[in-house]
């Protein structure tokens, strides 16, 4: 249930952020999400490697991760989530799961996770599950050698249907140990990036009661559960979330390895751009049709499609406004676009998922 109850903790964890030269970086607030934000990241459920190396000048390799499973991140406005006036002091909140969401404090000086709330269980019950302490994320700027800890915990209650009891309640605490311990060049299939590492290590405490019947709605202990998690997460400027994730089970065994579709911005290898970029492409993720909202649609204007691994893919005269993307792999691509009027905006992003 505790892992259920919180698809927070699968997506607190994953949360940060790239760079066009490789060295030791900072990371800064504005690298991290914003509202509007979609990312898609691939899941290898059977890593037969580890994490690697700490210290400086490391090099991960990590390029022969497989893709079991798919995931989307969509970053939302907290007023579109229902849950506004439970979250009050949040500014925006993720979702990874349909009517289930996270939410986050974000400044210039850190990100904290708030809370989550919605069907966090699988049952149709919407549950709201506001932390009591939020979980600091990320303290900026965010270097080589950073260091804190923090506590975290929440309380949440549910039907108790599932389990042959009446009601369930879960009370969630933890302490986190975050360490920025590494830097150095990370390798995933999708592309290769200059990365700081950080190791988590989190104690965490789960108390569960449950009521019996309703004809005695009292509490009774019914276990609690002490537990050590360590993940490793790499994280690159301008990349929203943490371009990979390594996690292990509760006795220490590889569990996940997690890598994001975004490839890094210098895989196209485009310095000659004559003007910001004034279109946005819709829908993120497409399936058939990619849209180019802002484009002239009576011009034959250029386009060249890239992959992530920085090579054309399509070169073609474009008429109209929409692109038939139905026969690219899924994945992410790079778009760009010479005007018919011989101008180049800053080339675009988009994903494909069929």
């Amino acid at each position: 249930m505790k892992q259920s109850l919180l698809f927070a903790c699968v997506l607190i964890l994953n949360c940060s952020l790239y760079t066009n030269s490789f060295g030791q970086i900072t990371i800064v607030s504005s690298d991290l999400t914003s509202v509007g934000d979609q990312i898609t990241r691939y899941g290898d459920t059977i890593p037969t490697y580890g994490p690697g190396g700490d210290g400086p000048n490391q090099t991960w390799d990590f390029s022969a991760a497989v893709i079991d499973t798919i995931g989307v991140t969509d970053v939302v406005t907290v007023a579109s989530t229902s849950f506004g006036s439970t979250f009050t002091t949040s500014d925006y909140a993720m979702t990874g799961a349909a009517d289930s969401y996270l939410f986050f404090e974000h400044s210039s000086s850190l990100q904290a996770t708030t809370g989550a709330a919605g069907d966090l269980l699988g049952t149709g019950e919407i549950i709201e599950a506001p932390f009591t302490d939020p979980l600091t994320l990320h303290q900026f700027p965010r270097t080589y050698g950073s260091f804190f800890d923090d506590t975290y915990a929440f309380e949440a209650e549910a039907d108790g249907a599932a389990f042959s009891v009446y009601r369930i309640r879960l009370n969630y605490a933890g302490h986190v140990y975050d360490t920025t311990d590494a830097y150095g060049t990370l390798i995933t299939p999708t592309g290769t990036y200059d990365a700081l590492r950080v190791k988590t290590t989190d104690y965490t405490t789960s108390i569960i009661d449950v009521q019996l019947s309703p004809l005695f709605p009292v509490w009774t202990n019914f276990t609690t559960i002490l537990d050590t998690s360590v993940t490793y997460s790499w994280h690159a400027k301008e990349e929203m979330l943490a371009i990979a994730e390594f996690s292990f089970d509760s006795l220490g065994n590889p569990r996940q390895f997690t890598f994001s579709a975004v490839p890094p911005v210098t895989i196209v290898g485009i310095t000659d751009v004559d003007e910001e970029m004034p279109f946005t492409l819709y829908p993120q993720p497409a399936t058939d049709q990619l849209f180019i909202a802002g484009l002239n649609q009576t011009g034959n204007h250029q386009i060249a499609i890239f992959g992530i691994d920085g090579k054309a893919v399509r070169n073609e005269i474009l008429r109209g406004n929409s692109l038939n993307v139905s026969g690219l792999k899924p994945g992410m691509y790079v778009l760009r676009i010479t005007l018919d009027d011989g101008t180049r905006p800053m080339p675009m992003k988009f994903i494909v998922q069929h």
